[in-house]
This record gives structure tokens, sequence and C-alpha cells, in this order.
């Protein structure tokens, strides 16, 4: 793993806070320094001792890091790299935490500069509460911390971020930058809009049904209950993401549009069938359960020293459902000009899958479970 000792956090909210809380958990030797424009929330990281220094100012805060995780709004993240880019050691690791990818991902590449190295990530994690006051050291436990590496990404880098994560208690998963704002589009922004949308129509309408809030129970308060959210956050995550969230709407309102000229018409199988559907989908949604260490395994890969391996491998395991626990690198003599990737997966015939999906693209793959018998 890549030596990090110095972390620099910039945005000292919900999620940058508690991500100071948990590294300082997994390990009491990383010195953190913190800042935030806002001198109030740099006041409570240190009198929470959220944080072990703080910085005079953007440049300031990353001059020493080995690892700067911009932890700000999306809309100030580019913002924010081009103040720090000059200032930044050579070999240092960048990551950010917003909840868009694709145009944050391609913008940082050509911001900073070409010795240093730029892992986009998000962590799905939140929390009704928001800033320092509310951070927590267990936000991130059983949470999914995804990393969207490019095929520039370096190996140990990758490596050292997802094993970070994975010790704060994140499923850590790795996909492709535009891959992550489809998915997020469809799960967690379109959700949002539906949300705030479903309560303007109320809203409007109880000016002629006054007693309609009055009878607003438990089903319009839990599919509503994200509605009050950060307007000021969810106006930047529409625009960063407003590819995706257009094509998820439009999807959407065709569902709604079919339904609708099945409810005209009077197709009682149709509407039937739709409830039914939705049903099941719904209750075969994965649940989070103790970890079956009779399906763990550990893949044994050769690899070249070259930029992209470790995200073209992640990448390729990832698309197929596996869950990647842990990964360490070992340089070896066995492999010339590069050395041995152990990844630790989880999963249903997760040793088959991630072989085969390996061996398509050219790699030689060990496989044995952790416990019992080798494949």
């Amino acid at each position: 793993m890549k030596n990090i000792k110095n972390i620099t956090i910039i945005g000292l909210g919900l999620i940058g806070g508690s991500l100071a809380l948990s590294l300082k958990k997994f390990n009491n030797d990383f010195t953190l320094t913190g800042y935030d424009s806002s001198p109030e929330a740099i006041n409570i990281a240190i009198y929470r001792k959220i944080i072990d220094k703080t910085a005079k100012d953007y440049e300031d805060a990353v001059k020493n890091a080995d690892l700067v995780i911009i932890a700000t709004p999306v809309r100030l993240i580019l913002e924010v790299a081009n103040r720090i880019k000059d200032k930044l050691k050579s070999g240092v690791i960048v990551t950010d935490v917003g909840s868009a990818k694709e145009n944050i991902v391609e913008n940082m590449n050509k911001i900073l500069p070409k010795d240093v190295i730029f892992i986009g990530g998000h962590p799905m994690a939140g929390s009704e509460n928001e800033g320092v006051l509310s951070a927590r050291q267990d936000l991130f436990i059983n949470a999914f911390y995804v990393l969207t590496p490019t095929d520039n990404t370096k190996t140990e880098a990758l490596a050292a971020l997802h094993t970070l994560f994975t010790k704060i208690g994140a499923k850590v998963i790795t996909i492709s930058p535009v891959e992550h704002d489809k998915i997020v589009s469809l799960i967690s922004h379109l959700p949002h809009i539906i949300s705030t949308n479903l309560v303007s129509l109320v809203d409007d309408r109880q000016k002629e049904l006054t007693n309609l809030f009055k009878l607003c129970a438990g089903g319009f308060r839990d599919m509503t209950r994200i509605a009050a959210s950060n307007p000021k956050m969810w106006v930047d995550i529409s625009f960063e993401n407003k590819k995706e969230i257009i094509n998820a709407l439009d999807g959407y309102i065709d569902y709604l549009i079919k339904f609708k000229e099945n409810l005209t018409d009077n197709n009682e199988e149709y509407v039937k069938k739709h409830y039914v559907q939705a049903k099941e989908a719904r209750l075969n949604l994965p649940k989070f359960i103790d970890k079956d260490i009779s399906k763990l395994y550990e893949l044994r890969i050769g690899i070249p020293d070259k930029q992209g391996v470790l995200s073209e491998i992640t990448l390729a395991i990832s698309s197929m459902g596996v869950n990647i626990e842990d990964i360490s690198i070992f340089h070896s003599t066995e492999v010339l000009g590069g050395g041995i990737l152990k990844i630790l997966i989880h999963g249903e015939n997760a040793g088959v899958v991630s072989k085969e999906v390996l061996e398509k693209l050219g790699y030689e793959v060990n496989v044995k479970k952790v416990i019992g018998e080798e494949d």
C-alpha cells in the first residue's frame, strides 16, 4: 500500500468531518489537516478533535499532503482543484466525494499536474442532519464507497484508496465515471426529484383541499422524507448530472404514461401485473447480511507494471456483480517487469466468474477459497 501519513480534508461538513473521524479511528498515526471556508466549521472540528491541525487557506492545507480529499459541495470541486494545483507535491493522491463523476473526472485530469494522481470518489452515505456537528465515525460502515478510476489510474494509488476506505468499514466498488452517473441518476437523483415534485403537487392542491396536509400519513411521509434535504446542494447535483437526470426523467415519464394509458383503458391485467412485478422487485433488493466466509475467494493475478491495470481488473470484476473485499500488490520475480496482485472477493461463484472475465482480458488467474479446497 502506498505510504499515506499526512491527510488533508478540504470541506468540513458531514462527509468531510465523518471521514476525518473514521480515518482517525482506523489509524491514529495519521496527521489530519482540515480546511473549510467557514471559520465556524473549523472551530467546531478543532473543538471536537476531528482534525489535528488547520490551515490558513486552501493552498496551505495541501502543501505536505500524501492524500487530499475534497469534500466540498460538488459545484466547488473544480474551483478547489484550480486553487491547490500548484501547491501539491509530486505523487500525492487527490480524491473527491462528489455525487456526479463524469465531468469532474474529465476536468480534474486536465487541471491537476501530471505527477498528481486523481481518483474520483463518491461515498454513498449521508444523514438528514448536516454540517460538522453531525459528523460521526460510523457513517461509512456497510455503506458503498464508489471509486471511478480511468485507464491512466496508477495501480498502487487505486489499491491504497481501496484499502483505506475498506478499513473504515465501507464496501468499496470501482465503476467507470459514466456508469456511476447513470446509476445515481436512477437510484438517488430521480427519487429526490420525484419526492420534491410530489410535495409541490400536494402543496398546490392543499389550497383547494384544506384538509389535505392534515391527512398526509405514512406512505406520503415515507416517500417525501428526502424532499427536506438541502435545496442548494440539490441544485448543484441537478446541473452537475443534468444529462443523465434528463434521461432518467424521460424513462420515468414513459412508465407513467404507459400506466396512465392502461388505467384509462381499464386494463386491469396490466395494472395488476405492474403492482405484482414492482412488489417482487422491491422484496428482492439486496439486504445486508453477515458475510458468509464460505463464499470468500482469493485471486492471484500476474500483472505488468503499467498504468490502468488495476483499474481494468477491478472494473471487470465489479461489472460481474462481484464484491471486492481487499486488494494487495506484491512485487515479484515471478512476473517479469511486474508483480502479483491479490484480490479478496466475495459472492456466490465469485471465484469462477472473476477468473473467466479476467482470462478473457488475457490475465493468468489462480483462484482459491479462503476456507476450503482450492478451485
